[in-house]
């Protein structure tokens, strides 16, 4: 029941859709599941003899969405596991990262024919008995140090209390299908430093298609706390130019925050860059950058014991550089009032008006949200919004209506349960969407 790291997938979507239709189904009929049992009973199963940790999450989530402007409805069952096994030698210094997911589609289409029903996210050996301080983790992966690619190959990284760094490599997952292939391949290296008041990550990374360059970045961030009042965090990524050779700034984020009492204030700064991939998109796309950038002020205020004001303004600037540069530039204003406790009925009520205007159009967003705890439980939710546009080349105002409920259940410690509604309402379409989950940790 303790949090997860990783994931596997049990094909319990086969198995539910064959018992909805009255039929018998052979769960092992798909060659992705027989290798994982294999594994499973060779050396996880044994490996609890000798105390080995097993925690993980199995949850089917159905996904139902019917829409007047479509021909067809969708309906889509999708379980995922997640899995993480450590301590599955007697050193305690092996352990094992499945997270995986398996599509059924019960009625009408799916979005794509080439959507693969099985998708592998992680699968994994970790091995942290070469030496102090050093882990070597084999397979797919995401590596926990640098959440920025995936490999289908190895991380070897050395930490001591504060300080580490790693190199990773070998072939990347095809982007589109997730499939394992040759033709798309990455490395990188990266360090990173951690204290209670900073963190600081910088990496190099190369991305590779069929033999040749096909993206070349440096990626960081760093958190900062020089007081318990302030809070500084900055990240960038800049691609290296494979035409020009010169490093060009592709995404940023700067925000610093002070936070005095009841109140907090944040003023930032973000940038948006179009990413280029030489290689692989050079022959079915045709590129031109393209990005945004954006200033932002924003802040809160608490008084009493249950009230919130809060508020934010964006100035943002959209750029297009195609045959001719242009520039847009669009005014966001959001403010907001939350109460913890309406009437003290134990309801919660969020009611906020968003306005905007720029790039061809502007609206205006009102939304409210109510929620209520019953016990430790179960919490019901309900909200809705209307928001109204206007576009500079149409004369008349359009109207969407969306309103929505959820409900979460916790049964004991293991079992979760939650559904959710939305629908829309628009002059011209309509949409309804539902989607239930069932949550088991173990």
């Amino acid at each position: 029941g303790s949090p997860m790291k990783a994931q596997f997938v049990l094909p319990i979507p086969s198995a539910c859709r064959a018992i909805l239709q009255g039929r018998g189904t052979n769960v092992m009929r798909k060659g992705l599941y027989s290798p994982l049992l294999i594994f499973l009973v060779t050396v996880i199963i044994p490996g609890m003899v000798w105390g080995a940790e097993v925690h993980g999450i199995i949850s089917v989530e159905d996904y139902f969405s019917k829409d007047s402007s479509s021909a067809y409805d969708f309906n889509i069952l999708t379980t995922r596991t997640r899995l993480d096994a450590t301590k599955l030698n007697t050193a305690g210094t092996l352990g094992f990262h499945f997270d995986g997911r398996e599509r059924n589609v019960l009625a009408s289409k799916d979005y794509n024919s080439s959507i693969k029903s099985e998708r592998i996210d992680t699968l994994n050996l970790e091995y942290a008995g070469l030496s102090k301080g050093v882990y070597l983790s084999v397979g797919r992966q995401l590596p926990r140090e640098l959440s920025l690619e995936r490999v289908d190959g190895l991380n070897l990284v050395y930490s001591n209390k504060t300080t580490g760094g790693g190199v990773f490599g070998g072939l990347k997952p095809d982007p589109y299908t997730d499939e394992f292939g040759s033709d798309y391949s990455t490395a990188g290296a990266y360090l990173f430093h951690r204290t209670n008041d900073l963190y600081a990550n910088l990496a190099l990374v190369y991305n590779g298609y069929k033999g040749e360059t096909d993206r070349q970045y440096i990626s960081g961030s760093s958190y900062y706390y020089p007081s318990k009042e302030i809070n500084l965090y900055g990240s960038f990524m800049g691609d290296i130019n494979q035409d020009s050779g010169n490093t060009e700034l592709s995404n940023a984020l700067l925000e610093a925050s002070y936070r005095p009492g009841k109140g907090s204030i944040s003023v930032g700064y973000t940038e948006f860059q179009s990413i280029r991939y030489y290689k692989s998109m050079s022959v079915d796309y045709s590129y031109a950058r393209s990005g945004q950038h954006s200033y932002y002020l924003r802040g809160d205020y608490r008084f009493g014991d249950r009230y919130t004001l809060y508020g934010r303004l964006d100035r943002q600037t959209q750029i297009s550089s195609g045959l001719v540069l242009e520039e847009k530039i669009r005014d966001v204003y959001h403010v907001g009032f939350r109460n913890d406790n309406l009437l003290n009925s134990n309801i919660s009520m969020d009611i906020s008006d968003e306005m905007a205007s720029g790039y061809g159009y502007s609206y205006n967003n009102y939304r409210l949200d109510m929620r209520r705890l019953f016990g430790e439980t179960f919490e019901l939710g309900l909200n809705g919004s209307l928001q109204q546009s206007k576009y500079d080349y149409y004369a008349d105002a359009e109207t969407v209506i969306t309103y929505g409920a959820s409900g979460d259940m916790r049964l004991g410690k293991r079992w979760h349960v939650s559904l959710s509604y939305e629908g829309m309402q628009a002059s011209a379409y309509s949409t309804n969407t539902a989607i239930s989950r069932v949550t088991y940790r173990f």
